[in-house]
């Protein structure tokens, strides 16, 4: 799966996906300054099937349906945390299937958000352990 890594996420976590095996991009410096819709039409046009992102808020502001492109939003920005949950975010992205939004929790929970027939469906992922940090 080709996923790019948005650039509000530590840069750090693109070598550790790919050493994960996923295909992982840096965000494109042409997308900066981007709106939410012109970016996922972006994304999806050069070929990616993923969103890697800590913008909760994108799955409220843009639909995905009809998308060969999911989203999903990290819990936080902080480097340490995010690196020391490296196989948490893999199986989460793993588990991400075109048009889903998928949101990891602080409190581990993942939920996803998708448009079935015009309504907005939320199911969840199994739980994780928490991202609270102290």
């Amino acid at each position: 799966m080709k996923l790019v890594v948005d650039e509000g996420v530590p840069r750090q976590l693109v070598a550790a996906l790919r050493q994960a095996g996923l295909d992982a991009h840096r965000f494109r410096r042409d997308w900066r300054e981007t709106s939410n819709g012109a970016l996922i039409a972006a994304i999806e046009a050069d070929g990616y099937a993923l969103l890697l992102t800590n913008d909760k808020n994108i799955a409220d502001q843009q639909s995905l349906k009809g998308r060969a492109v999911a989203v999903v939003a990290l819990p936080l920005n902080r480097r340490a945390a995010i690196m020391a949950r490296i196989d948490d975010i893999v199986d989460t992205i793993r588990r991400a299937k075109p048009g889903q939004h998928v949101v990891m929790g602080l409190d581990g929970s993942r939920r996803v958000r998708i448009i079935v027939d015009g309504r907005t469906i939320e199911e969840r992922l199994p739980d994780l352990p928490s991202f609270k940090t102290r």
